[in-house]
């Protein structure tokens, strides 16, 4: 028999760590499959999640068949599956935990409903007995919970099914709902347990964060005196950031499951408040009561009433958390702030006049892309003495708040061929992060890979030669519309194609296509007949309307090198030099010999 659930095919020997864990998050998909299939992927490292999400919360869940349930201390499987006899509950499969031991069972037994269950209510009152009548896992209620695989199969009755609402007619009681107050209960956390804190006892976590303090919190989260053993060093802000979202917000805050909100200002009656873990691996406080979405920095805000930096070193200080920023890492940092500050200066507009106009409507992005990527600069990720960053397409429009991906695309054509933004052949990228980008590719099914960047220090000598490009393109009035790889091809020839389109440089080397080349050279005789009757042309005679008019803006400055001709206004003085009749507007443009 075939089920629906999430699931992601990898097979681990050891629990994921939270780099693997934030890109499973990523790539877990819907599937249907036989629970054969499913129990011997799990039981050799796969990961799955029971119930179907349209989405990565709570409130995404859509259906459910397979319920599970977590054994990690004071039981043993044969205990587990006795018990299954008393109750008449069996589970279709079950699997031993990365953890597991002959000393200590770690454990999941797996139960199949014999319909799929839409109702969220039945799902709801269905995990909590089992959770019940089982003694288990209660974190295991959370409908978005993943579930590692593991070593081996414990059982395999795969035609095993359970009736929900005959499970819950029997063993069911309203004061174990995770909807209901919690009790006080205790998790791991090393040789000690950390207690959990029901709805109507004092928090002593939130408590601790409120004051910021960090010595008690420390001795709430059971943490070892803070030494060069115990430190964790990072080494740039992502570093920083992606741990601290990947904290276990459950153990931060002491709570569990469903509970009333421990916002200020939300005077909660009834549990509306859980904790969620987004696909990156963030883990997040909500609240569907008040409606507020908290990180871990920023439930610590609120609750401390603080300023972010002061709850970011308090969670650094709690955790041991230390943040090196080699000298080199603070040099390029500072780089490229200035770089994005100087596209702002009347010094900039003086001394590069062009390219200052050019750029004026697409500064801004450019600039948000230089800031943003501060925030990635690592030594340990350059290349040539220079950070690289990496960096989706989806991911760039998100940061220039671009909504159109043909203006994300003419952004960074514009900025390649300006010299103001490196894309990185493929060649150069070295293998961690080349992988990274093959594995997205394939994943999407994307032709290309996602592009590698790099910034040069923006000045005199970076920027001299853009303004002469920057000269051609507007001398020319080449719009960013027209400014395409076979624009580039026939007005600066491969080599700087190359370096604005580096993943096209075979296609580059071909050059234009031969239908293309048969349209431009159908404009330059059209042009050169009309010149060489009247002595000029005008540009709308020539270059028309539609796919002519797209050929003209790609072609337009190869026929006026070729042909040696000019592009200029029809002003007063050219009517009288070129013999252009009164008549013609002077705001048009018009072709003549140079």
């Amino acid at each position: 028999m075939t089920v629906r659930c999430m699931y992601y095919s990898k097979q681990y020997s050891n629990k994921p760590d939270s780099n693997e864990t934030k890109k499973i998050q990523k790539l877990i998909n819907l599937i249907t499959i036989d629970i054969g299939d499913l129990a011997d992927g799990l039981s050799h490292g796969a990961t799955f999640k029971p119930a179907l999400l349209n989405g990565t919360k709570s409130i995404n869940w859509v259906s459910q068949q397979l319920f599970a349930l977590d054994f990690d201390h004071g039981t043993t499987i044969q205990q587990e599956l006795n018990r299954c006899k008393k109750l008449n509950v069996f589970p279709c499969f079950g699997y031993t935990s990365f953890s597991h031991s002959e000393k200590e069972h770690h454990f999941r037994l797996i139960f199949c409903t014999d319909k799929v269950i839409t109702d969220r209510n039945i799902r709801n009152k269905l995990q909590d007995t089992l959770i019940d009548i089982f003694h288990s896992d209660k974190v295991t209620y959370d409908c978005t919970r993943m579930f590692y695989g593991g070593k081996s199969l414990i059982c395999d009755t795969y035609d095993n099914r359970i009736n929900a609402e005959q499970v819950i007619n029997q063993y069911w009681k309203p004061e174990i709902s995770n909807h209901g107050n919690l009790n006080t209960k205790t998790v791991s956390s090393g040789k000690k347990k950390l207690k959990i804190y029901s709805n109507t006892e004092l928090n002593e976590n939130v408590d601790a964060i409120k004051k910021l303090d960090v010595e008690k919190m420390r001795n709430l989260l059971n943490k070892k005196p803070i030494n060069n053993d115990t430190n964790i060093e990072l080494h740039s802000q992502d570093q920083l950031y992606k741990f601290i979202n990947g904290i276990d917000l459950s153990e931060y805050l002491a709570i569990d499951g469903y509970v009333n909100c421990i916002l200020p200002n939300h005077d909660d009656h009834e549990p509306s408040a859980h904790i969620y873990t987004t696909k990156d691996g963030t883990q997040v406080y909500k609240c569907f009561g008040c409606g507020k979405c908290r990180t871990i920095i920023g439930i610590t805000e609120e609750l401390a009433h603080c300023r972010r930096s002061e709850a970011i070193e308090f969670i650094e200080k709690v955790y041991g958390i230390t943040l090196y920023e080699s000298d080199w890492t603070k040099k390029w940092k500072q780089i490229m702030i200035d770089s994005a500050n100087y596209l702002d200066t009347k010094e900039f507009q003086n001394e590069f006049p062009q390219l200052s106009k050019l750029i004026k409507t697409r500064k801004v992005h450019i600039q948000k892309i230089l800031l943003h990527f501060t925030q990635y600069v690592n030594e340990d990720i350059q290349i040539n003495g220079k950070p690289f960053f990496f960096a989706s397409y989806n991911k760039l429009m998100e940061i220039c708040e671009i909504h159109d991906r043909h203006i994300m695309s003419q952004t960074l054509t514009l900025f390649a061929l300006l010299n103001m933004i490196n894309k990185l052949p493929i060649e150069i990228i070295p293998d961690k992060e080349l992988n990274k980008a093959k594995h997205i590719a394939a994943t999407y099914g994307f032709q290309k890979l996602t592009g590698f960047y790099s910034f040069e220090e923006y000045g005199i000598n970076s920027l001299v030669d853009d303004e002469q490009i920057a000269k051609v393109l507007k001398d020319n009035h080449i719009s960013l519309k027209g400014l395409s790889r076979e624009n580039i091809i026939r007005t600066f020839g491969t080599e700087l194609t190359n370096k604005v389109y580096p993943q096209f440089q075979f296609e580059n080397k071909l050059g234009t296509s031969e239908r293309s080349n048969e349209a431009t050279s159908k404009l330059m005789n059209k042009l050169c007949n009309i010149i060489n009757k009247q002595g000029y042309c005008l540009e709308s005679d020539i270059k028309g309307k539609g796919q002519t008019e797209i050929q003209w803006k790609r072609s337009i400055q190869q026929i006026l090198n070729i042909g040696n001709f000019k592009r200029v206004k029809a002003s007063k003085a050219n009517k009288l030099q070129y013999h252009i009749p009164d008549s013609v507007s002077y705001q048009s443009y018009v072709i003549v010999n140079r």
